[in-house]
């Protein structure tokens, strides 16, 4: 014949004290009065159990120990006492003790082990006492159930304390890693704030970032942001720091972000820490151009050409005269006259004879120059964009 799983021991539920007849109510007062005169006793075996076995206890006083094992038998009398089952009251009262502990720098999973030695050392306890008493098996069973049941419920009672520090402990270490992004985005972190919080954040201050910008004009777009760069920059999501910053919302990432898709995102040069502020200034420009000409994807502001011109107080003017025009700098003469022919050229529409006539040198030499031109600035005068930027490059200072 199959072995037959049996039914769960039916829980024993503590009597009404009125239920209880007239001897059984008196060998509970019995119980009563030989715990309350061996609570002395009691505290200092539990003071020696968890000296013994609960190491993180090794920083509290003996005093504080016996003073919550006092409590804890205390608690235990009255429900013996009244036969009542543990109300919000002792609850309130556990959540208390649980933040107090905590406060102590005991963790939860280490007072969850004492507050289950203390129960059971109690029931060994009560075991002992109800052979003096003569306490009758099922209502000796009866307390032994609901002690365990409200264990159960002291340690959900701390599961929710240590949720709660869990929440709180997130919420302050987001808004901390946010201020330093704010700061070292928007520049008003100083260079020694940096090199000291830095690391606290997992970053090196020795090392270039990207500075990222992107419109987020909900709580759900910037989540859905920052799980985006997440997986562009193979990054976990909690290592990136970001901040709103003048309404733009801003990322420090390791790296620039690859196939971000449709979504716009605008992407600064790599800077060290210190000078991230201005890589996010750049990235700005960038995404506000970007939104200009309804453009999508990962932009950066060099790349934009002259669009970024269209914006007020444009920082892009300075860029692109640094690439493009940088290496005629370094020609000397011959870089001067590279700059003054083309801009003449292009005043005359292109025409190299007209332009010839107006610097008087021969049109071969028009074209040897707007040639070697393209080769030193990248910009090639037959493609529209470059046409309108290199115009725009060599008239900004006249």
């Amino acid at each position: 014949m199959d072995d037959v799983v049996g039914d769960w021991p039916r829980r024993r539920r503590m009597p009404e004290l009125t239920s209880l007849d007239a001897p059984t109510q008196a060998v509970v007062a019995a119980a009563v009065d030989r715990l309350r005169d061996s609570v002395d006793e009691w505290t200092a075996r539990f003071l020696r159990l968890v000296r013994e076995h609960v190491p993180g206890y090794d920083q509290l006083a003996d005093d504080d120990i016996r003073g919550s094992a006092r409590t804890l038998v205390e608690g235990e009398i009255s429900e013996l006492e009244s036969m009542r089952i543990p109300d919000d009251a002792l609850r309130e009262q556990l959540e208390a003790f649980a933040l107090k502990r905590v406060a102590q720098g005991i963790s939860i999973d280490t007072l969850s082990l004492s507050y289950h030695l203390g129960s059971r050392e109690m029931l060994a306890l009560m075991d002992e006492i109800a052979v003096e008493v003569a306490m009758p098996t099922d209502l000796l069973l009866a307390i032994h159930d609901s002690t365990w049941e409200f264990a159960n419920e002291a340690a959900a009672v701390f599961a929710r304390v240590q949720h709660g520090l869990l929440v709180e402990q997130a919420r302050f270490d987001a808004e901390r890693r946010s201020a330093f992004a704010r700061g070292v985005l928007s520049g008003t972190a100083s260079s020694e704030q940096i090199q000291r919080d830095a690391a606290l954040f997992g970053l090196d201050a020795r090392r270039p970032y990207v500075a990222v910008a992107a419109r987020a004009t909900t709580p759900a777009r910037a989540e859905e942001l920052r799980r985006l760069l997440a997986v562009a920059t193979r990054t976990p999501p909690d290592r990136l720091l970001v901040a709103d910053v003048d309404g733009s919302w801003g990322c420090i990432s390791p790296s620039a972000p690859e196939g971000v898709g449709e979504a716009l995102v605008a992407i600064g040069p790599p800077l060290r820490l210190e000078e991230l502020d201005r890589g996010f200034d750049e990235a700005v420009e960038a995404l506000e151009t970007a939104e200009r000409f309804g453009m999508a994807g990962a932009v950066r502001l060099t790349d934009l050409g002259p669009r970024p011109l269209v914006l007020p107080e444009s920082r892009a003017a300075d860029l692109l005269a640094e690439r493009h025009l940088g290496a005629l700098a370094a020609e000397g003469r011959m870089g001067d006259e590279l700059r003054e022919t083309v801009r003449v050229y292009l005043e005359c529409d292109q025409r190299a004879a007209d332009a010839a006539r107006l610097l008087t040198v021969h049109a071969n030499t028009v074209r040897y120059r707007v040639n070697r031109f393209r080769e030193l600035t990248g910009l090639d005068l037959r493609r529209t964009e470059d046409i309108v930027t290199t115009w725009w490059l060599l008239n900004r200072g006249a």
